[in-house]
């Protein structure tokens, strides 16, 4: 009986230090990781704009928000997280109802640019289901995906003055229910970070646009939400085949969805591969559970890419342009620090006005353009990506200039936004420093793995500040989730 126990214990000790030699190289590379997101989180601040007085007022703004978040939002999380899942749930979505619904209907915008666009784009799929002039969708092919899911709302609730405005509404309550049920095993978190979607005001003014940033992020955060699901049914589920298998066809699908409308579905692909394979310890039990998961997904994803460029050819007249290369033009140019500028937009219109040209055609001379302007040796990259740093990444108030003719106060806005901003990367390097030292594995890695990836994309193309919409809610993820570790970390160092 004693050799017996013994022997079991050896082969405890043994399975421990097993499982403990896999854990180091992915504790390493996750600390690398997020070392990197808080070198991020440190240089985002550092670029934040210096010219104006009321720029100062915005980390005064951030450092007071950091103050309120600890001594007041905490404890009011905590208050609510003694309610019922799905009555807090529901209290906070009619909150959320409330607060964006006055914004839409207190700052009215005309329609112009690309907003005019898509609203243009999405009027004529719903009242005579093809489009005018789709050389423009075949360019730039994300312009289907997002005018033909507003041209079924439109169906749906009518031509109305502010029917875009309204769909926004509901895809930030969904948004927002995303985030809260991210965390549904903390009701903390779950109400906090809900709470601070509801205030995000920059958030609010976007909701006043019509702009397909709301629906990407919503895609995007089922995303998050279905891989989180599958992490915690993975572990009772007795037919992983079955469970991989509708998860994977429901995230590809999810994720062809997202591409169609913003091309990132390949960060969040890169993202989750990393995520499976390096950062987290192979646990035998679920190991047969995710391999499917992933397979269907990449497969799904390709089979279902062909299907979109169809549908993109068949209302746009041509098959959409498979190379970037405007995109990358414009991205680097010095002079206009990446951002859209008139020369490169004559060199667009030049091309496009070529006897025989098609979207494919003009969009691979604008990529040979862009070889050309890399490879001169005038650039200074250096001060190129900080420009698009401090375009992307240093402030959060282009919202207020897209909105200037529906508001009256722009400093005010200009302030509000860019406090909020850096309150959240502040908020958010605090979660990745606790991060850093908790064995934490779960889906939430994913957050700072997409901030990385998006940004490092955005070096790469045209940057504008919109286009760091949807970093807020994985930077108000992590920053919740820290919000709640100070406590802890604090009694484990007594």
């Amino acid at each position: 009986m004693g050799y017996r126990i013994h022997t079991g214990l050896d082969f405890q000790r043994q399975e421990r230090r097993e499982f403990m030699l896999q854990q180091r190289p992915a504790r390493f590379m996750k600390r690398c990781m997020l070392t990197l997101f808080l070198l991020l989180c440190l240089g985002a601040l550092l670029l934040r704009p210096r010219a104006w007085w009321y720029d100062q007022l915005s980390v005064l703004g951030a450092v007071l928000l950091l103050g309120l978040s600890i001594f007041a939002l905490r404890p009011l999380a905590a208050f609510l997280s003694g309610m019922e899942r799905w009555t807090l749930w529901a209290l906070l979505s009619g909150i959320c109802l409330l607060v964006k619904s006055c914004w839409v209907f207190l700052v009215r915008v005309p329609l112009a640019g690309d907003y005019s666009v898509f609203w243009g784009y999405a009027t004529q799929m719903e009242q005579w289901g093809l489009v005018y002039g789709g050389r423009y969708m075949a360019l730039f092919p994300h312009l289907y995906g997002y005018a033909s899911f507003l041209a079924g709302c439109l169906r749906v609730l009518g031509t109305g003055e502010l029917t875009a405005q309204w769909v926004n509404v509901l895809l930030t309550i969904c948004s927002g229910s995303f985030l809260f049920f991210l965390y549904r095993r903390d009701l903390r978190r779950a109400a906090a970070v809900y709470l601070l979607w509801i205030v995000c005001p920059s958030q609010s003014l976007y909701n006043t646009l019509v702009l397909s940033e709301p629906l990407y992020t919503t895609l995007l955060l089922g995303f998050l939400l279905l891989v989180s699901l599958l992490e915690e049914k993975g572990e009772q589920t007795e037919r992983p085949v079955r469970l991989g298998l509708l998860t994977g066809i429901t995230a590809g699908v999810l994720l062809r969805w997202c591409n169609m409308i913003r091309p990132i579905a390949p960060i969040l692909i890169i993202a989750l591969l990393l995520w499976r394979l390096l950062l987290t310890v192979k646990e035998r039990k679920n190991r047969r559970l995710w391999k499917i998961f992933l397979v269907t997904v990449l497969v799904v994803y390709a089979v279902s890419g062909p299907v979109a460029d169809r549908q993109v050819s068949a209302m746009a007249g041509e098959p959409p342009a498979s190379v970037p290369g405007y995109s990358v033009l414009v991205g680097l140019n010095q002079s206009a620090g990446g951002s859209w500028n008139q020369e490169d937009g004559e060199a667009l219109a030049l091309a496009d006005s070529r006897p025989g040209a098609t979207a494919q055609t003009v969009q691979e001379e604008m990529w040979e353009l862009a070889k050309n302007r890399a490879c001169l040796g005038e650039m200074d990259h250096l001060a190129l990506l900080t420009e698009k740093g401090k375009t992307f990444l240093g402030r959060d108030d282009a919202c207020v200039l897209y909105c200037e003719e529906g508001l009256s106060h722009h400093i005010r806005y200009q302030i509000l936004c860019n406090g909020f901003w850096c309150f959240t990367i502040l908020l958010a390097a605090v979660g990745g420093a606790l991060l850093w030292r908790r064995e934490e594995r779960s889906w939430l890695l994913l957050a700072p793995l997409y901030v990385l990836g998006l940004t490092l994309a955005q070096m790469l193309v045209e940057v504008a500040g919109r286009y760091h919409y949807s970093l807020l809610p994985m930077l108000l993820l992590m920053g919740v989730w820290g919000l709640f570790e100070i406590k802890r970390d604090k009694k484990e160092r007594i």
